[in-house]
């Protein structure tokens, strides 16, 4: 039996009503733009509901109609600010980002994108010079207490250069601090590995990555995006998501 990815089964057709859980990326006053497993699509909504851009939510599919039922409970608000990378200066760092170097040289910069999966823009991460390179690019502080439980997201596309295609790696993390001010290396536990993928693919699609993390410690979390570019290629990185578990 041929395996089916969750874009496959978003986009598979049958007799039967799908539910499936999404998040929103854009709403207007009459329509709003949901996300599920990578792929972007419209979708109505149930009056008094008013969608907003990273609701989590349940939707229902009849064929080609997708119909938002209405917003999870408990899934609480995205904590991560500028998930989606709309606030900046195109072609500089992204406002509410930290970047740190891990080895290597590399650059991220607000890329408008027409493959962006929130919105109109991208965080671009390449090398800014020759060979393999490793970075973090971190979020604002989370105020956490020790047990706390959060649910973390992110979509990562690859972007291929003029040469042979060449594999790029990704992984979501969480860091840990004492407090809001403490900046990487200065960690009050160690890195949390939520999600990794190896030989990221050409976007589109993007890969969603996501996970469950419990805070060790009081003080503050910052969601972190691990990037490994090269010469030959880049990363895209869009709609980064922190919410507490309820």
């Amino acid at each position: 039996m041929p395996n089916q990815t969750a874009q496959g089964i978003a986009a598979s057709s049958g007799p039967y009503a799908q539910v499936r859980t999404g998040t929103v990326v854009e709403a207007t006053a009459n329509s709003a733009t949901v996300v599920v497993g990578g792929t972007s699509f419209q979708a109505a909504f149930i009056s008094p509901y008013e969608p907003a851009s990273g609701h989590l939510v349940a939707i229902i599919r009849q064929d080609a109609t997708w119909l938002i039922l209405g917003r999870i409970a408990g899934a609480g608000d995205n904590l991560v600010t500028n998930g989606s990378f709309e606030s900046g200066v195109n072609g500089g760092p992204a406002d509410g980002w930290t970047h740190y170097e891990i080895s290597g040289n590399t650059v991220s910069v607000i890329q408008a994108s027409p493959l962006a999966v929130a919105e109109t823009n991208v965080l671009s991460v390449i090398t800014g010079g020759g060979g393999t390179a490793s970075c973090y690019d971190y979020s604002n502080p989370i105020a956490v207490t020790a047990g706390d439980q959060f649910t973390l997201s992110a979509y990562v596309g690859a972007q291929q250069g003029p040469s042979s295609p060449a594999a790029v790696n990704a992984a979501l993390y969480a860091l840990w601090f004492a407090n809001d001010t403490n900046l990487y290396p200065t960690t009050s536990s160690a890195d949390t590995l939520v999600a990794a993928v190896t030989d990221v693919s050409t976007a589109p699609p993007f890969t969603p990555l996501s996970g469950t993390v419990t805070a060790p410690v009081s003080g503050a979390m910052r969601v972190a995006l691990r990037s490994t570019p090269n010469q030959d290629s880049s990363l895209l990185w869009d709609l980064i998501i922190a919410r507490e578990v309820a």
